[in-house]
């Protein structure tokens, strides 16, 4: 069997930000030449993309495969089996990748389910995303671990914090996901203002992964944790949400990524079903925040922190499959120029997930993650929305070109 060629496409150049006429040529899952007009065999498949926009597979670095995104109450679903667990990750990673996104970071499965159906999918057996997986998220005591049962793993000081990241790695974790600070989808007894893992625990949670060659994403709302998380040595903070300009100039001369997620609030608001079922106090809590979040990513793009796209997907009303939103966003409401946002969706990305080589361009050696569109999204970031073309690992999971 021959090689496959995407041929007659504007392709993007991520560095440079350009587009430019060139065919890529795919052996089994990896780009193996980009030339213009190349030479092809006769066993060669050929797929003709005339005059189509192709950039790299987008990345979401915050999602929760393992979570229905229709329910508004977290305690409707706490009590579901493994076996309901998976069927929902199975469908999610579906519809995430069917939407151009071709890898995600979960990070919080459910059981560790997801790390069956990442194998699944890696085997062929099933259609979905490249997937890095966190496995259960470290978390101190408190009253929300009801709501997410399948999710939490329960540690409490710097020799539990250890020990519990080392179940992670040796589930098959590809990182480490700890809460520094409390949560918006959270019981009435937590606060998203407060912090949670103290600066030793955390200091031993980055310890362990860093120790095996993995990274740490710090779920971070409250300023006080942030800086905590960002002392501690984590890669990334999550949310973002309560930072000023000190702690995102911390962030920033640190190299320390901030996964926006957005459409955490956004889409909540655009699903009028979900917010008019919603708990009130977690309704209260998205209302009262959104916009101080929303200012706080523009201000850390402006201040230099490194943004790596992530949209909490798996919240409530934040669908799988809606995750180009999250590029969209950060463009209309964050301030970003088009480009800003599809790098914080590929080369950002592939750099928080030390993927550099393979994931976020189209060069020879990359992974064939590959999507397109009719529309140039440098002029206008919504085409992201409607994609007409999906590659994954090599093969074409959608093609309506």
């Amino acid at each position: 069997m021959g090689m496959q060629w995407i041929v007659g496409a504007n392709v993007l150049d991520v560095e440079s930000g350009r587009f430019e006429r060139r065919d890529l040529a795919i052996d089994d899952t990896t780009i193996v030449d980009t030339r213009a007009a190349p030479k092809r065999e006769v066993s060669d498949t050929v797929i003709e993309l005339a005059d189509a926009w192709v950039i790299p597979g987008l990345i979401d670095c915050h999602v929760h495969l393992t979570m229905p995104t229709d329910v508004a109450d977290p305690l409707a679903f706490t009590d579901r089996t493994n076996a309901e667990a998976t069927l929902c990750t199975v469908r999610s990673a579906e519809r995430t990748v069917l939407s151009g996104i071709t890898t995600v970071r979960d990070v919080g499965g459910w059981n560790y389910v997801e790390m069956a159906v990442r194998a699944s999918i890696e085997r062929g057996d099933l259609t979905g995303p490249r997937m890095f997986l966190a496995g259960r998220l470290l978390s101190i005591t408190t009253d929300t671990v009801r709501y997410y049962q399948g999710m939490y793993e329960v540690c409490d000081g710097p020799d539990a914090v250890r020990a519990a990241a080392r179940r992670q790695l040796a589930a098959g974790a590809d990182l480490i996901k700890v809460m520094a600070t409390g949560a918006m989808l959270s019981s009435e007894r937590e606060d998203a203002r407060a912090i949670q893992f103290q600066l030793d625990e955390l200091r031993a949670a980055v310890e362990v992964a860093h120790d095996n060659f993995k990274h740490v994403a710090a779920h971070a709302h409250a300023l006080q944790g942030i800086v905590n998380a960002v002392e501690a040595g984590v890669d990334s903070i999550e949310h973002c949400t309560f930072a000023d300009d000190d702690a995102l100039r911390l962030m920033a001369e640190r190299c320390v990524f901030a996964v926006p997620t957005i459409c955490a609030g956004e889409l909540l608001f655009r699903d009028e079903q979900v917010v008019s079922e919603m708990p009130t106090h977690l309704r209260l809590r998205m209302e009262e925040f959104n916009d101080l979040h929303i200012a706080a990513i523009t201000r850390a793009h402006e201040l230099g922190v490194p943004i790596a796209m992530g949209t909490d997907a798996g919240t409530p009303g934040n669908h799988h499959g809606m995750n180009a939103h999250e590029c969209v966003l950060m463009v209309e409401r964050c301030a970003m120029t088009p480009i800003d946002s599809i790098r914080s969706a590929t080369v950002n990305a592939a750099k928080l997930l030390r993927q550099e080589r393979h994931l976020g361009h189209l060069n020879a050696g990359a992974h064939a993650d590959v999507i397109a569109f009719r529309q140039n999204p440098l002029d206008d970031i919504s085409a992201l929305t409607e994609v007409g073309f999906v590659m994954a690992a090599g093969r074409a999971v959608r093609n309506e070109l």
